[in-house]
Parts: C-alpha cells; structure tokens; sequence
C-alpha cells in the first residue's frame, strides 16, 4: 500500500514540477520579448529625436546614415532577442508543429539580420570614410 501512495505522490510531484517549467518559460519568453520590445520602442524613439533635432538645426542629411546605422544596431539586437524569445518558448516538450514554426522563424529572422548586419557594416565603413 505504501508503495502505491509514493509512487502517486512521485507523479504528482513529477507534474506539479512540469507545471512550474511550463509558467516559468512562459514569463522568461514574455519577459525576452518585452526586451526587444522596448530596445525597439526606445531606438525608434531616440532615431525621431536625432531626425528632429536635425531638421530643427536643417542639417537632416548632415551624416548621413548615422541614424539609420544606430536604428539598424538596435533592429539587430531586438532580433536577436526575439529568437531567443522562440527558442525559450520551445525548450519545453515541442511538438513537431511548433518545432517546424521554429525553424521557420529562426530562418526568416537570420534572413533578416543578415541583411541588416550587412547594411549595418556598410554605413559603419561610409561613415568611417566620411570623417
């Protein structure tokens, strides 16, 4: 009889232990995601700032590429973020659907960021030949 009553209390401590992975990556995915969010959010932000004050002064062309250099880093970083966001959210028990939507995003995202990290190097190497 005892036998029987610690092998129920195993599997439910088994389940209850599963339950708290399952909240927990959920809140660290919410939590990677409001991240790049808010890397977003906050060089879209400064990128406005930069873009007005250069109106304001009439230099809006003065250095060109700086601001989009600095919104392309920040676009970049929030990727990066957001595929880690993917990956925590599929490290528990995937099925083979959302296995197949990972590698779907992951692949459009390193499509993305390659593109960026390419134009990101390529203002970088003008704006060095500028100065």
């Amino acid at each position: 009889m005892t036998s029987i009553v610690c092998f129920y209390l195993a599997i439910n401590l088994i389940e209850l232990a599963e339950n708290f992975l399952d909240e927990f990556v959920l809140i660290l995915k919410i939590f990677i995601e409001a991240v790049a969010v808010f890397i977003i959010a906050f060089a879209v932000l400064k990128a406005l700032a930069q873009m007005w004050k250069r109106r304001k002064n009439k230099r809006l062309f003065a250095q060109e590429g700086t601001i989009r250099l600095d919104l392309g880093i920040s676009l970049v970083l929030a990727l990066e973020f957001l595929l880690a966001a993917d990956i925590v959210g599929t490290a528990i028990s995937p099925s083979w659907s959302d296995i197949g939507r990972l590698a779907a995003v992951a692949g459009i995202r390193t499509f993305l960021n390659f593109f960026l990290e390419k134009e990101v190097k390529e203002l970088e190497e003008k704006n060095n030949l500028n100065r």
